[in-house]
């Protein structure tokens, strides 16, 4: 079940994807191993792998679709957008992209282009989420951070989450975020995209 996440101001989307969708974006992973172009050199990410994700446009918006609208209508307040609307349409410029993340690798601070970002996880290895870490009140092997302003009363200006495969988050193009390091001989993967474009069509 989906919820909207607000640690702070702007809202995050979280939910899990299909099966069928999840499906989808393992069978386009392999194709891109074998034969994708690399980004990384547009993108923030330290990680070697940065790919286009080689699928059919029209059928990754349709398994994107549903989680979008809900997205926008469940934070229209938040987001200004009020009117009621029956449908939405976007596009997602040059993405979306794949990523795959070995140790030691990791995503700086940073943020998007677009009206909304999101992420895909594909393939989350167990292994990550119980490493061991140096003594700390802050563990946080391959972990996805969104930071927010700075400290303020009864909050944080951060919100770690620890990624799970096949959940989807989405957020504010402008919402800074980092993907944190681990150190497990694992591949993490991901896939990332950005939303462009959105018009409404309006109740008559």
């Amino acid at each position: 079940m989906s919820k909207i996440l607000k640690p702070f101001g702007p809202p995050i989307y979280k939910d899990m994807i299909s099966g069928e969708f999840h499906q989808f974006l393992l069978d386009a992973a392999e194709v891109a191993r074998r034969d994708s172009v690399n980004v990384g050199s547009s993108l923030a990410g330290n990680i070697e792998n940065q790919l286009e994700l080689p699928v059919d446009p029209n059928g990754f918006i349709s398994f994107m679709y549903p989680h979008i609208e809900k997205y926008v209508r469940e934070t229209g307040e938040d987001l200004m957008y009020t009117k009621p609307f029956t449908n939405i349409t976007f596009s997602l410029d040059r993405g979306p992209w794949i990523n795959f993340q070995h140790k030691n690798e990791f995503n700086p601070i940073h943020s998007h282009s677009g009206m909304f970002s999101g992420v895909i996880m594909v393939d989350i290895p167990d292994e990550i989420a119980v490493e061991k870490t140096p003594i700390t009140n802050m563990p946080c092997p391959g972990m996805l951070e969104f930071v927010h302003g700075g400290e303020g009363m009864n909050y944080n200006g951060s919100h770690k989450v620890t990624p799970r495969t096949a959940d989807i988050y989405l957020f504010p193009a402008t919402l800074r975020h980092t993907v944190y390091p681990f150190t497990s001989d694992v591949e993490r993967v991901t896939v990332s995209l950005n939303v462009h474009n959105i018009e409404f069509i309006y109740e008559e």
